[in-house]
């Protein structure tokens, strides 16, 4: 169901989950990425991320979310650098209302 660029042999999901406070000017970051998978018809088990930010927050909440493809060639991992096939978009906004 992701269309991968020719000569993918591998990818991670990658993750960010961001608490701002626009009236201080202030944010909590906390990123995590899977390890680098095998992209091949072998279903992967269930990925679960963990982005944390201050417990019941009642700032806004943003969660990004991302796939970057790679190519192994000789033993080394090499990330193909392609905005069409590398997306990274907000997945989800909380009000924190």
């Amino acid at each position: 169901m992701i269309a991968a660029p020719s000569g993918t042999t591998h990818f991670k999901i990658i993750s960010g989950g961001a608490e701002i406070d626009f009236e201080a000017e202030t944010f909590i970051v906390d990123t995590s990425e899977t390890a680098i998978l095998p992209w091949d018809a072998v279903a992967t088990v269930a990925i679960a991320q963990s982005n944390q930010v201050t417990a019941a927050s009642t700032k806004p909440l943003f969660l990004a979310l991302g796939i970057e493809f790679y190519q192994e060639v000789n033993g080394q991992m090499y990330p193909l650098k392609s905005g069409a096939f590398n997306p990274l978009s907000i997945s989800k906004v909380d009000s924190g209302v």
